[in-house]
């Protein structure tokens, strides 16, 4: 079931998904569309956060599906102009 625009749900879910996906490579896809490259050699504790992030960014773009498609740069302008600077603490 999609979250309601402007709601504390909203708030947490694409806070979460901001800090979940800083410094990852897969992090720079657009909400909803990171995938792993099989190409990329990542250290096993990276390439445990960015299987969790990609399950997560699929999650979070069937919750959010009004923010869907739209990338990181975009959505983390939309979370501030929103909730402020200041993303939830997990």
């Amino acid at each position: 079931m999609p979250i309601e625009p402007g709601s504390d749900q909203e708030r947490l879910m694409l806070g979460r998904w901001i800090k979940a996906g800083q410094d990852l490579i897969v992090g720079s896809s657009a909400l909803g569309e990171s995938y792993l490259d099989p190409k990329v050699v990542r250290p096993p504790d990276i390439a445990k956060k960015s299987e969790d992030y990609v399950k997560y960014d699929h999650e979070v773009a069937v919750k959010l599906p009004h923010l869907k498609g739209r990338f990181r740069w975009d959505l983390e302008k939309y979370f501030r102009d929103r909730y402020g600077p200041y993303l939830p603490k997990d």
